[in-house]
């Protein structure tokens, strides 16, 4: 099926990208300039490809402080983005030192309104490719004159495409086509989680309840595990809620969410406490068939339509929204009937599916 590109002038359609460093001829900037930011210098040029294949923009920056700083050029787009679901940047970065940056944008309204996102991912060096960034899991910015609830893209005027940069940084992004598209972004496999490193863990317990994190490499085949092993008293609702934190991933068109898993639960502890935390409000959604104890390796297969707010818990939009996911929850509550109630979890191959 072929892609629908909505005619939004975002941007500029081009074939490939001079990742190679091929000489190319240089026009003058059309409609899109750089935003002048403190402690950043920029310059952008508009390149001709040649062979027909039309144009591209170069962006060369530079930060030296350590402060964190975007780099950013504002384009005025053309058309109705209103049915878009995604933005789709072509793109090559080349980082002469540095980190990683991370995409940002920033979509300015006529009525005054402003809300931003910054990609969950590091963008890729040294190869042409593609990124995605969808249209939902906007933020209010602060300067916003406005007073909508959810971003107005029918009263969209500008926008700012730019770069998160933290430390010291120096580099060049070419950018090819930068596009409102029609589809959102579909994984084609899945993605693993690493879980193995216990700082990337928090711990929420009852205050008489026990916990510790033990990092090991036994899953199934050898793969680096977290065994969670805990204790807390009988006869009265405790819980025990390891969280792994989900950084620099973006949710957005998987499925659900996958592992592989041993447990032995106290009685009275009918599953495992299977949930997802969004930030912000903190609200907690939760797989409603709680997965098993189990002797043997088994999978949970957890898909995010089927989880369900927490009577615990409060949602300000009343819906799950995947990319202000914060945090993946596997652990234990209830009321064991022991009177000293013990027992472990071990989970392995954490992946989202598509």
């Amino acid at each position: 099926m072929s892609r629908r590109v909505l005619p939004v002038a975002l941007g500029i359609v081009v074939l490939s990208l001079g990742c190679a460093r091929q000489p190319v001829a240089v026009r003058p900037k059309a409609a899109w300039r750089v935003v002048p930011v403190a402690g950043v210098s920029a310059t952008l040029d508009v390149l001709d490809a040649g062979q027909g294949s039309g144009q591209a923009l170069r962006l060369r920056f530079a930060k030296a402080g350590a402060e964190r700083r975007l780099v950013v050029i504002e384009g005025k787009p053309q058309g109705d983005p209103a049915a878009a679901k995604a933005l789709s940047i072509m793109y090559c970065l080349t980082l002469a030192h540095g980190e990683c940056p991370k995409l940002a944008l920033l979509l300015l309204e006529k009525d005054g309104g402003a809300w931003f996102k910054v990609g969950a991912a590091p963008l890729a060096t040294e190869a042409a490719t593609e990124a995605r960034l969808p249209l939902d899991g906007f933020r209010r910015a602060e300067f916003a004159q406005d007073a909508d609830s959810e971003p107005r893209r029918d009263q969209l005027d500008r926008v700012w495409l730019g770069l998160v940069l933290d430390g010291p940084a120096e580099g060049t992004l070419e950018l090819g086509r930068v596009a409102f598209i029609g589809e959102a972004y579909r994984p084609t496999a899945p993605l693993p989680l690493p879980c193995g490193d216990p700082a990337a863990w928090t711990i929420g317990k009852d205050a008489a309840a026990e916990c510790r994190l033990a990092p090991a490499k036994d899953g199934p085949a050898g793969q680096p595990s977290m065994r969670i092993e805990f204790a807390f008293p009988g006869g009265r609702h405790m819980f025990v809620l390891p969280t792994l934190r989900l950084q620099d991933v973006e949710l957005e068109g998987y499925r659900g969410i996958r592992f592989v898993y041993k447990a032995r639960l106290p009685e009275g502890i009918a599953g495992l406490l299977v949930s997802v935390t969004e930030r912000g409000d903190h609200s907690q959604y939760y797989a409603e068939q709680a997965p098993e104890a189990s002797a043997e390796w088994a999978i949970a297969d957890i898909a995010f339509g089927r989880l369900k707010l927490g009577p615990w818990s409060k949602d300000d939009n009343g819906r799950l929204d995947l990319n202000e996911i914060a945090g993946l929850t596997i652990g234990v509550h209830g009321a064991a009937s022991e009177p000293k109630a013990s027992g472990w979890i071990v989970v392995s191959e954490i992946e989202l599916v598509p």
